[in-house]
Protein backbone atom coordinates (compact mmCIF):
# COMPACT_ATOMS: atom_id res chain seq x y z
CA UNK A 1 0.00 0.00 0.00
CA UNK A 2 1.41 3.27 -1.22
CA UNK A 3 1.17 6.43 1.37
CA UNK A 4 -0.72 9.29 0.44
CA UNK A 5 1.61 12.57 0.48
CA UNK A 6 -0.62 14.10 2.98
CA UNK A 7 0.27 10.86 5.38
CA UNK A 8 4.03 11.76 4.90
CA UNK A 9 3.11 15.78 5.44
CA UNK A 10 1.81 14.76 8.55
CA UNK A 11 4.40 12.58 9.89
CA UNK A 12 7.17 14.82 9.15
CA UNK A 13 5.33 17.49 11.29
CA UNK A 14 4.90 15.30 14.23
CA UNK A 15 8.24 13.89 14.97
CA UNK A 16 10.33 14.94 18.25
CA UNK A 17 10.01 18.26 19.52
CA UNK A 18 12.91 20.18 19.85
CA UNK A 19 14.50 23.64 18.99
CA UNK A 20 14.63 23.79 15.40
CA UNK A 21 17.31 25.39 14.11
CA UNK A 22 17.08 27.28 10.55
CA UNK A 23 20.11 26.27 8.14
CA UNK A 24 20.45 29.93 5.85
CA UNK A 25 22.80 31.51 3.66
CA UNK A 26 22.81 35.16 2.61
CA UNK A 27 24.57 36.44 -0.12
CA UNK A 28 26.26 39.52 1.22
CA UNK A 29 27.55 40.85 -2.41
CA UNK A 30 24.52 41.74 -3.75
CA UNK A 31 22.34 45.61 -3.76
CA UNK A 32 19.41 44.51 -1.92
CA UNK A 33 17.34 47.79 -2.78
CA UNK A 34 16.99 46.69 -6.71
CA UNK A 35 14.39 43.70 -5.09
CA UNK A 36 11.01 44.91 -5.22
CA UNK A 37 9.05 42.37 -6.17
CA UNK A 38 9.21 38.33 -6.66
CA UNK A 39 7.27 35.54 -7.68
CA UNK A 40 6.27 32.12 -6.18
CA UNK A 41 6.94 28.72 -7.81
CA UNK A 42 6.85 25.25 -6.11
CA UNK A 43 10.31 22.99 -7.49
CA UNK A 44 7.23 19.95 -7.79
CA UNK A 45 4.82 21.98 -9.21
CA UNK A 46 4.15 19.59 -12.51
CA UNK A 47 2.93 17.11 -10.12
CA UNK A 48 -0.47 16.36 -9.98
CA UNK A 49 -0.48 12.99 -7.86
CA UNK A 50 -0.93 14.55 -4.36
CA UNK A 51 -4.21 13.89 -3.05
CA UNK A 52 -6.06 17.04 -1.67
CA UNK A 53 -4.85 17.10 1.73
CA UNK A 54 -1.78 17.18 0.26
CA UNK A 55 -2.69 19.91 -2.08
CA UNK A 56 -4.02 22.10 1.28
CA UNK A 57 -0.61 21.96 2.60
CA UNK A 58 1.09 23.40 -0.33
CA UNK A 59 -1.70 25.85 -0.33
CA UNK A 60 -1.01 26.67 3.10
CA UNK A 61 2.68 26.91 2.67
CA UNK A 62 1.87 29.65 -0.12
CA UNK A 63 -0.17 31.32 1.63
CA UNK A 64 2.57 31.81 4.40
CA UNK A 65 5.24 32.57 2.19
CA UNK A 66 3.36 34.96 0.44
CA UNK A 67 2.38 36.70 3.93
CA UNK A 68 5.90 36.73 4.64
CA UNK A 69 6.89 38.56 1.59
CA UNK A 70 4.03 41.12 1.33
CA UNK A 71 4.80 41.77 5.29
CA UNK A 72 8.32 42.80 3.65
CA UNK A 73 6.85 45.26 0.90
CA UNK A 74 7.36 43.19 -1.58
CA UNK A 75 4.88 42.76 -4.15
CA UNK A 76 4.09 39.09 -6.21
CA UNK A 77 4.30 39.63 -10.07
CA UNK A 78 4.35 38.13 -13.73
CA UNK A 79 8.27 39.59 -14.65
CA UNK A 80 9.65 39.50 -10.80
CA UNK A 81 13.01 40.80 -9.51
CA UNK A 82 13.03 37.58 -7.37
CA UNK A 83 11.84 34.34 -7.48
CA UNK A 84 11.01 32.27 -4.28
CA UNK A 85 11.07 28.90 -4.48
CA UNK A 86 10.03 26.27 -1.84
CA UNK A 87 10.57 22.90 -1.61
CA UNK A 88 9.63 20.40 0.63
CA UNK A 89 12.42 17.37 0.66
CA UNK A 90 11.89 13.95 2.45
CA UNK A 91 13.06 10.42 2.71
CA UNK A 92 11.96 7.09 5.10
CA UNK A 93 14.77 5.70 6.34
CA UNK A 94 15.18 2.07 8.31
CA UNK A 95 17.06 1.78 11.58
CA UNK A 96 17.88 -1.90 12.20
CA UNK A 97 19.50 -1.69 16.43
CA UNK A 98 20.65 -5.73 16.75
CA UNK A 99 22.50 -4.80 20.28
CA UNK A 100 19.27 -4.71 21.96
CA UNK A 101 17.94 -7.73 23.87
CA UNK A 102 21.00 -9.61 22.03
CA UNK A 103 20.95 -13.18 21.85
CA UNK A 104 24.08 -14.66 20.97
CA UNK A 105 22.80 -18.43 20.36
CA UNK A 106 20.07 -17.08 17.63
CA UNK A 107 17.52 -18.74 19.52
CA UNK A 108 15.13 -15.60 18.90
CA UNK A 109 15.95 -14.59 15.33
CA UNK A 110 12.62 -15.73 13.50
CA UNK A 111 11.27 -13.31 15.41
CA UNK A 112 12.93 -10.53 13.47
CA UNK A 113 13.97 -12.19 10.16
CA UNK A 114 15.31 -8.28 9.32
CA UNK A 115 16.78 -7.55 12.41
CA UNK A 116 16.09 -6.54 16.00
CA UNK A 117 14.07 -3.36 16.67
CA UNK A 118 13.81 -2.01 13.20
CA UNK A 119 12.14 1.38 12.92
CA UNK A 120 11.21 3.16 9.76
CA UNK A 121 11.45 7.05 10.21
CA UNK A 122 10.49 9.84 7.97
CA UNK A 123 12.63 12.61 7.88
CA UNK A 124 12.30 15.84 5.87
CA UNK A 125 13.31 19.52 5.34
CA UNK A 126 11.44 22.66 3.86
CA UNK A 127 13.92 24.68 1.82
CA UNK A 128 12.93 28.18 0.37
CA UNK A 129 14.91 29.95 -1.60
CA UNK A 130 15.01 33.76 -3.31
CA UNK A 131 16.83 34.11 -6.89
CA UNK A 132 17.54 36.76 -8.51
CA UNK A 133 16.19 36.60 -11.71
CA UNK A 134 18.13 38.44 -14.18
CA UNK A 135 21.55 37.27 -12.82
CA UNK A 136 20.18 33.90 -11.97
CA UNK A 137 22.47 34.32 -8.75
CA UNK A 138 21.47 32.89 -5.14
CA UNK A 139 19.95 35.99 -2.85
CA UNK A 140 19.02 33.70 0.20
CA UNK A 141 18.01 30.34 1.21
CA UNK A 142 16.28 28.63 4.91
CA UNK A 143 15.62 25.46 5.18
CA UNK A 144 14.69 23.45 8.23
CA UNK A 145 14.63 20.32 9.37
CA UNK A 146 11.09 19.02 10.21
CA UNK A 147 12.03 16.44 12.48
CA UNK A 148 12.28 19.12 14.62
CA UNK A 149 8.52 19.83 14.94
CA UNK A 150 5.68 18.74 16.81
CA UNK A 151 1.98 20.39 16.95
CA UNK A 152 -1.07 18.84 17.36
CA UNK A 153 -2.58 21.07 14.55
CA UNK A 154 -0.41 20.88 10.77
CA UNK A 155 -1.50 23.94 9.69
CA UNK A 156 -0.32 26.12 12.50
CA UNK A 157 3.21 24.30 12.50
CA UNK A 158 3.75 24.66 8.52
CA UNK A 159 3.21 28.46 9.76
CA UNK A 160 5.10 28.56 12.23
CA UNK A 161 7.78 27.08 10.55
CA UNK A 162 8.33 29.15 7.84
CA UNK A 163 7.90 32.03 9.88
CA UNK A 164 11.16 30.76 11.76
CA UNK A 165 12.69 30.52 8.48
CA UNK A 166 11.69 33.86 7.34
CA UNK A 167 13.55 35.75 10.50
CA UNK A 168 16.86 34.96 9.03
CA UNK A 169 15.62 37.01 5.92
CA UNK A 170 17.05 40.37 7.22
CA UNK A 171 15.96 43.06 4.41
CA UNK A 172 12.92 44.81 3.43
CA UNK A 173 11.96 45.25 -0.10
CA UNK A 174 13.93 48.15 -1.72
CA UNK A 175 16.05 48.82 1.24
CA UNK A 176 19.83 47.54 1.67
CA UNK A 177 19.21 48.55 5.79
CA UNK A 178 18.69 45.45 7.64
CA UNK A 179 15.90 44.86 9.93
CA UNK A 180 16.69 44.38 13.71
CA UNK A 181 15.03 42.07 15.22
CA UNK A 182 14.61 41.54 19.09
Amino acid sequence: MKPTFSLLIILLLCQTCASPKVIKFLNDELDYSQYKTYRLINYKSDDKSYDEQGLQYFNQIEKVINQNMTDRGYQSADKPDLITRYELVSTTTTANNNNRNYDPYGYNSFNSPSGWNSERRTEGVILIELRDKKRKKLVWQGSLDLKYSKREDPETTITELINHIFETYPYQAGSNEKIISN
